[in-house]
């Protein structure tokens, strides 16, 4: 009877290490459940800021204005050189305005979908216009005004954007908006100068 006696505590004695292991087990494993946290913190800290947003979508904006108002004019001017010239705009915008998207779907970053109002404005003051003073309305305000904005926003963002994607598709984009500025700059000149040559 003793050693049966005995034989049962040993075993409640069994039972109750093994409880406690169960549940300091259970206690010890509790701090791998908060093991996520840092990646969700990782994954927060990966998303854009808001001024890098922000750049994204005045890109995305001037984007989406320069190739409606590029097609305008390949299809209102009367000269074939501001027709090429809105044309190659068109193509060359068209283009920017896609790669800025996907790198905005990779980031998450949801972009304007529309023109914003006040270069619908601009738009439509063009529209307006026709002959040789739409040419040369295009060449000064879309061709050297807009793309001097063009300009200082991105370079502004090849600087100052936190996201190294950002800033390297702001580099790669920088030579082709300096040459559209150079080119309408020669045209504008070219075309003062014709009447005093004739």
């Amino acid at each position: 009877m003793h050693s049966i006696s005995t034989l049962r505590h040993s075993s409640r004695g069994r039972a109750r290490a093994i409880a406690c292991a169960i549940v300091l087990g259970g206690v010890a494993s509790t701090p791998t459940a908060f093991a996520a946290e840092p990646a969700v913190q990782v994954a927060q800290a990966g998303a854009l800021s808001a001024p890098d947003r922000s750049l994204m979508n005045l890109a995305a904006g001037a984007g989406l204005y320069e190739v409606e108002v590029s097609k305008l004019a390949a299809s209102k001017a009367v000269s074939a050189e501001v027709k090429d010239y809105a044309l190659m705009l068109a193509k060359h915008h068209g283009e920017s305005d896609e790669a800025l998207r996907r790198l905005a779907a990779r980031k998450s970053v949801p972009l304007v979908a529309e023109i914003p109002a006040d270069k619908k404005a601009r738009i439509e003051a063009l529209q307006g216009l026709s002959g040789e003073g739409f040419d040369r309305a295009y060449v000064d305000r879309v061709g050297i005004q807009d793309h001097e904005a063009d300009v200082r926003l991105f370079e502004n963002m090849a600087r100052d954007a936190n996201d190294a994607d950002l800033r390297a598709f702001a580099e790669k984009t920088l030579p082709a908006l300096k040459e559209h500025l150079n080119a309408a700059k020669t045209m504008a000149g070219n075309r003062r100068q014709a009447p005093a040559s004739q």
